[in-house]
Parts: C-alpha cells; sequence; structure tokens
C-alpha cells in the first residue's frame, strides 16, 4: 500500500500559517490597546496626585489652583484622545478577531478533511492488511495438506 498523501496539504499548512498570522495580529491590537489603557491609567493617577499635593497644603495660592484647573482640563482632552484612540482600537480588534475566527474556520475544514482522508486510507490499508493475512492463511493451510 502507498504511503498517505493529502493532495491540499500545502493549502492546509499555508491556512494554518494565515491563522497563525491573524492571531498575531490579534495580540499586538490587544498588546496596542493594553498600552492606551497604561497611558490613560498613568495620566489619571499623575492628576490625582496633583490635586492632592496642592489641595493638602496649609495655604493655596489662588494661581496655583488655576494652574491646577489648567491642567486638569489638559489631562481631560489626553483622556478623551486616548479615549477615541481606544474606540477605534476596539473596532480594529473586533475586525482582526473576525478575521482569526475566519482563518481558524477555513484551517479546521482543511483539518477535518485531512482527517476524514486518513481515516478512509487508515480502513484501505487495514483491509489490504487483512486480505493478505487471510491469503497467507490459506496458502499455509494448502502447503499443510
Amino acid at each position: 500500500m502507498k504511503r498517505f498523501d493529502f493532495p491540499l496539504e500545502r493549502v492546509r499548512r499555508w491556512r494554518r500559517e494565515q491563522a497563525g498570522l491573524e492571531e498575531l495580529k490579534l495580540q499586538q491590537f490587544r498588546a496596542e490597546m493594553a498600552g492606551l489603557q497604561v497611558a490613560q491609567r498613568q495620566i489619571e493617577t499623575e492628576r490625582a496626585q496633583s490635586e492632592q499635593q496642592v489641595l493638602t497644603q496649609d495655604y493655596i495660592d489662588p494661581l496655583l489652583l488655576e494652574s491646577l484647573d489648567s491642567y486638569r482640563q489638559f489631562t481631560a482632552g489626553k483622556v478623551r484622545h486616548l479615549e477615541g484612540r481606544k474606540q477605534q482600537w476596539e473596532v480594529k480588534i473586533q475586525e482582526q478577531l473576525n478575521k482569526v475566527i475566519e482563518a481558524r474556520r477555513k484551517f479546521e475544514l482543511l483539518e477535518r478533511l485531512r482527517k476524514s482522508a486518513f481515516d478512509e486510507w487508515q480502513a484501505a490499508v487495514n483491509k489490504e492488511q487483512e486480505e493478505l493475512a487471510a491469503e497467507l492463511f490459506l496458502a499455509k493451510s494448502q502447503r499443510k495438506r
């Protein structure tokens, strides 16, 4: 019996590589989103520390309060900008997730076809071995007679 050969093996391997690449892109997108979240938390933490530092002083200079208010507005603008970028990345992540699902689906389809073809090949090999064993048994029993 000849060895197992799946005619679509190259396509199956290519689909597996494509799925891996799409998953890698998804990881990169999620890392970018995580970086934006870290940046936002850092801005918010720095703003809270600045407010705490100013408001815990015994004497608060009105100029310092004005500067604090300007800083709050500045950080609020940065946070809004980061929120907008996060929303853009959320859309990209969702689109990439759909691509990953589609790439996996295409690979798994070929994987199921390969398994089915292998099972059929294995059944044929087993049948051929059984027939060969039966022929050998008959030949051996006829020689004994």
